[in-house]
C-alpha cells in the first residue's frame, strides 16, 4: 500500500488492528499523524467528550509532574540509578559471600569428622586384622622354608 495522502493513511489506520491502534492512541505525539490517528481511534472506539478530554490531559499532567518531582527528589539526594544498582549489587555479593564461608566452613567441619572417623576406622581395622596377617606371614615362612 502507498502511503502518500491524507486518504491512503486513512484507509492504512483502518487495516489496523484494535490493539495497535490503541498502542498509537497512547503513544500519540510520537506519530507522524496523530491527528489521523486520533480521528481514526474515536470512530472505532467511544467519542470522548471536551471534558472528558481535558479530564485525561489533567490526569497525564499530574503523572508527568509526579514522575517530575520523584526524579528532582533523587536529584537532590544526589543518588544516581547506577549508584543504586552498584549498592544493591555489592549487598548481593556480600550476601553470596557470607553465604559461601558459612557452606566451606561446614564442609570442613564435616570432611574432618569424616577424614577422624576413617582414620579411627582404619586403625581399628589394621588392630583387628593384624594378627591374622601375622599368622598368614608365619605360614607363607613356614611353606617356603620346607
Amino acid at each position: 500500500m502507498n502511503i502518500k495522502s491524507e486518504k491512503s493513511i486513512k484507509e492504512y489506520l483502518k487495516t489496523l488492528p484494535d490493539d495497535t491502534i490503541i498502542k498509537y492512541y497512547l503513544d500519540v505525539e510520537f506519530s507522524p499523524f496523530p491527528v489521523l490517528l486520533i480521528e481514526e481511534y474515536t470512530r472505532r472506539f467511544k467519542r470522548k467528550t471536551k471534558d472528558e478530554i481535558i479530564k485525561d490531559i489533567k490526569f497525564q499532567t499530574h503523572l508527568a509532574k509526579k514522575k517530575t518531582q520523584d526524579l528532582t527528589r533523587l536529584a537532590r539526594k544526589r543518588i544516581a540509578i547506577d549508584d543504586i544498582t552498584k549498592q544493591k549489587s555489592e549487598e548481593f555479593i556480600s550476601q553470596a559471600q557470607k553465604k559461601g564461608h558459612k557452606i566451606s566452613d561446614n564442609i570442613l567441619k564435616k570432611s574432618g569428622i569424616l577424614g577422624s572417623k576413617l582414620k579411627k576406622g582404619t586403625r581399628l581395622g589394621i588392630k583387628k586384622e593384624l594378627p591374622q596377617a601375622k599368622i598368614f606371614l608365619l605360614l607363607l615362612q613356614t611353606s617356603w622354608n620346607c
